[in-house]
């Protein structure tokens, strides 16, 4: 809905297993220690999108969200929901206002440009350890430490930290925890030119049949977020964003979701914009969506197509806009004994600009 992302720049590369099957009805895209109503049908075959460079996916592939309503907080990363397992008997989950479109936002290729080599090392000690090289002629590249630890006794993985630190003296660190069985806080905070560049907290509620939300970023805006299960596919929602220096930019929206085994539809509209999203799984191994995004204030609308295509050892994800952006990932599982290794490759046209990017990343898991 808001116009500007929350800032949250934590690596996902490190994170993504090797295969994932994910249908239309899942609210988040998974993880390890994802937590949602409806997961995708086999967890044990997930992986995380390859984003070697986070940071260039603004100008390229995969970032929608800026022109139409949006919802606060869609877009800055990864997901993270509850567990069905914690809910009373009989309850409905809707799962979160601000994970409502992904369904249909993550068929979209995360699409990146040089080259990245990155090495995940699992310890016992619920302690992650991960190391990241990149290269890049239009983004800052080099090396990256990232230190991670997720309790993995606990089905919700609480608490959770990870840390991604730069020689520059760039770091981001980003805390979760759980003060209740139904509450949820997570910290974001980002340091750079030794200063706080960005600080977001984010409160989540859980009830029998409607979540609730608290998003606050810097200064600069807060927003309220609450989804209420109508049925157990329909959702009914609603966002305020309140800015404090800019009252001009301050928005209201409703949102609203209809989501079956084989398709979901959703729709947020307020006084800034209208995103539309539909998400279909055609087969078991192809999943396609399409998105309609429009900016009232801006006066610009950009349609989007996108597909997923997942077998047993690679995932292919492409999308073509109104804008004239094409965008598509392969990624590609190459085994290993001590290592689980993976490979991705990425390419962008801008037709507009008549310019070509091209990606390579390579990843291993170390047990």
């Amino acid at each position: 809905m808001s116009d500007k992302n929350t800032k949250t720049f934590l690596p996902n590369l490190l994170n993504f297993k090797l295969i994932e099957t994910l249908y239309a009805t899942s609210n988040s895209p998974p993880r390890e220690e994802v937590e949602d109503k409806k997961p995708c049908h086999n967890l044990k075959k997930c992986e995380r999108p390859c984003k070697c460079h986070s940071d260039t996916t603004k100008s390229g592939v995969g970032n929608r969200g800026k022109t139409g309503a949006g919802v606060t907080g869609s877009r800055s990363g990864c997901a993270f929901d509850k567990q069905s397992d914690e809910l009373p008997a009989g309850a409905t989950y809707p799962g979160l206002l601000r994970y409502i479109h992904n369904a249909a936002r993550y068929r979209l290729p995360h699409c990146f440009e040089g080259g990245c080599v990155s090495v995940k090392q699992n310890q016992k000690n619920n302690w992650i350890l991960g190391h990241s090289l990149s290269f890049s002629s239009v983004s800052p590249g080099g090396y990256k430490l990232l230190l991670s630890y997720l309790d993995k006794k606990k089905p919700i993985g609480l608490p959770y930290f990870v840390m991604e630190a730069a020689p520059g003296g760039q770091m981001s660190c980003e805390v979760r925890m759980g003060p209740t069985q139904s509450t949820r806080a997570t910290v974001v905070t980002q340091i750079a030119d030794s200063e706080f560049y960005s600080f977001e907290s984010i409160l989540d509620a859980y009830f029998n049949s409607f979540t609730a939300s608290v998003i606050a970023v810097n200064r600069e805006f807060i927003a309220l977020h609450y989804l209420q299960a109508v049925t157990e596919q329909i959702s009914l929602g609603a966002e305020v964003v309140a800015r404090g220096h800019s009252v001009e930019l301050s928005s209201a929206s409703g949102a609203a979701r209809w989501s079956t085994e084989e398709q979901t539809v959703s729709v947020t509209l307020g006084n800034r914009g209208l995103d539309l999203c539909y998400a279909r799984a055609i087969r078991p191994y192809l999943n396609v969506a399409a998105m309609l995004e429009v900016g009232f204030a801006i006066r610009h609308a950009v349609a989007t197509l996108a597909y997923e295509w997942r077998e047993e050892q690679w995932t292919v994800k492409g999308s073509i806009d109104s804008d004239g952006l094409v965008g598509a990932t392969l990624q590609r599982a190459l085994g290993g004994q001590r290592a689980q290794l993976a490979c991705a490759l990425s390419a962008l046209l801008n037709h507009p600009n008549n310019k070509f990017r091209l990606g390579f990343g390579i990843t291993a898991a170390i047990h």
